[in-house]
């Protein structure tokens, strides 16, 4: 089997002493031939993937494996799929592959593998040995693809407040996110955006929704800001339906803020869930999503600032890409905890 490592050396926790263990564990796969290729500038995962399929006979790879956080993983997957409007499910392609080394690592994480890259990777090597895989749906917005979530509101004023912060030396650690969290939160009380969302699931029943301050499609279950605290806005979704919708109806007053704490994985008292619950709307396996603003607003995609646009159209196509994953999910070790606990409070802050 013949492997690509693309590694995104600006990820979060990627460094030379990471590379040195990842390396060696992926080599003692039997039978896997492994190269490696380091990007250099935003897209350039995009670049090498999309020049492996439009080359594709013999010659490229029979895995790729992502080495960053989920902005790496969204690049690689519209690099081996191509733009949507010319969406063959018939191409060959070579599998997904990833090893986390990003700040959130939701896509990684979705599919079972702890968030500490280095037992990733040799979790990845047994799944790789043996063969063990899956194919997801994946989602689309506009010509583009998605594998985690995109969305209006709060989210994305989260996602543009850390790159400020990146931009500027800071290390995108979930402290970093939880501090940023809290002063969008605050402003978009102040000013919220009015979403209008209209969704159709596979099965033709239909959701409608006018003036929403916040609202996320979701195309896998938990996702996260902060480490390993899980944000379950829809416990039905999975890799395997399509899109889950997330709105709050209001976040004013005491439950805007339990909102907001639940929307972050915490505040979860029964009595707390049912306040959330009065202001919380969800709808599963959507097929289409089309969100309007009554201006124009960021947009998120899979953590990445997208721009800023009054209005999107969202889907889903199933069984898009093929992806090695274990066949269960490895929860983390005592050590994974402690390396989080100690990057929570990462003194680069």
């Amino acid at each position: 089997m013949r492997a690509l490592l693309i590694v995104n050396p600006n990820s979060t926790s990627q460094n030379q002493a990471l590379f040195s263990k990842v390396v060696p564990t992926l080599r003692a796969v039997p039978g896997l031939e492994l190269k490696a290729v380091f990007t250099h500038h935003p897209g350039h995962a995009r670049e090498i993937c999309a020049s492996l399929v439009d080359g594709y006979a013999g010659q490229s790879p029979d895995v790729v494996i992502a080495v960053g956080g989920d902005g790496t993983v969204n690049e690689v997957i519209n690099g081996l799929l191509g733009p949507v409007d010319a969406y063959d499910a018939d191409r060959s392609i070579p599998r997904l592959a990833v090893i986390p080394t990003g700040s959130a690592n939701v896509f990684a994480r979705a599919l079972g593998f702890p968030a500490e890259p280095v037992y990733a990777a040799e979790v990845l090597a047994r799944a790789l040995a043996g063969g063990q895989s899956r194919t997801i749906d994946v989602g689309t917005w506009g010509n583009e693809w998605f594998a985690v979530n995109a969305g209006f509101g709060i989210d994305a004023d989260v996602i543009a407040g850390v790159e400020r912060a990146r931009r500027r030396g800071f290390a995108a650690t979930p402290l970093r996110y939880w501090r940023v969290a809290v002063r969008a939160w605050r402003k978009t009380r102040k000013h919220p955006p009015r979403i209008d969302v209209r969704a159709t699931d596979r099965e033709g029943n239909t959701f409608e929704a006018d003036a929403l301050p916040l609202c996320i499609a979701s195309n896998t279950n938990p996702w996260t800001f902060l480490g390993p605290v899980p944000v379950v806005t829809n416990p039905r979704n999975s890799f395997d339906l399509g899109l889950g919708l997330f709105a709050l109806s209001k976040l004013s007053g005491i439950g805007g803020v339990l909102s907001m704490m639940h929307l972050v994985g915490l505040g979860r008292a029964p009595w707390a869930n049912k306040l959330v619950a009065r202001r919380t709307l969800t709808f599963d396996d959507a097929m289409k999503v089309e969100l309007r603003c009554d201006d124009e607003r960021r947009f998120q995609v899979d953590g990445e600032l997208a721009g800023v646009f009054r209005s999107i159209t969202l889907g889903a196509v199933p069984q898009a890409i093929e992806v090695f994953a274990p066949e269960e999910e490895v929860k983390p070790t005592p050590i994974s905890k402690l390396r989080w606990v100690i990057g929570f409070f990462d003194v680069r802050i």
